[in-house]
Parts: C-alpha cells; sequence; structure tokens
C-alpha cells in the first residue's frame, strides 16, 4: 500500500501510515493468541483422550469386579449348602453323641459368624 507524495527531482517520499501500523501490531497479537490457543486446544484435547481411556478401563474393571462379587456370592452359597450337608452326614454317623446338640449348636454359630461376616 503506497500512502505518500512525490516531491520533483527526489525519489518517493512515504509517510507512515499510523492506522495501518496500529493494524498490524493487533494482527500478530491476534496471530500469536491464536496459535497459543491451537496449542492448548490441542494439548487439552489430548489429555481428553487420555482421561476417556482411563474412564473405560475403570468401568471395565468395575463390572469385572461386580461380577467377581456375584460368583464369589454363589460360590459362599454353595459352601453354606455343602457345610449344612456335612453337617447333616457327621450328625448321622455319630446320633449317640451325647455333646452332640452342642456340637451343632458351635459348628451353626461358627457358620453363622463366617455368614455375616461377608
Amino acid at each position: 500500500m503506497f500512502i505518500g507524495f512525490y516531491l520533483p527531482g527526489s525519489s518517493p517520499y512515504f509517510r507512515p501510515n499510523p492506522f495501518y501500523e496500529n493494524l498490524k501490531i493487533k494482527e500478530k497479537e491476534v496471530m500469536s493468541l491464536l496459535h497459543n490457543l491451537d496449542t492448548k486446544n490441542i494439548e487439552h484435547r489430548e489429555k481428553f483422550q487420555e482421561l476417556k481411556k482411563e474412564i473405560n478401563f475403570y468401568c471395565n474393571l468395575h463390572s469385572r469386579l461386580l461380577m467377581d462379587q456375584a460368583c464369589m456370592k454363589k460360590k459362599l452359597v454353595t459352601l453354606k449348602q455343602e457345610s449344612k450337608e456335612v453337617q447333616r452326614y457327621l450328625f448321622e454317623l455319630n446320633p449317640k453323641d451325647e455333646d452332640q446338640p452342642e456340637k451343632t449348636s458351635n459348628l451353626q454359630t461358627q457358620q453363622n459368624v463366617v455368614g455375616t461376616s461377608s
């Protein structure tokens, strides 16, 4: 952009335009700000992707733990049933044992303690 005039017998004389100079300075500031925002945007997108992966990992872990918990509860029920069967079997083997009601009571108490602690 040429703003100026020619003096007779000399080279063109350019007079700086203050509005144009201010505009160039503002352009540099805006371009620098835009570059910084682009850089931060890229960093935040990368962090967001990492966090999504982490969330997915913990969701999967939580699901696996819930499945394991359900499995353990089923196993506990099975073990309790087997324990009762063993107690009945032992009782049938020793029906004349005088301490049997006390032993059975102790076994049931122990079983209840184990059952309520889980």
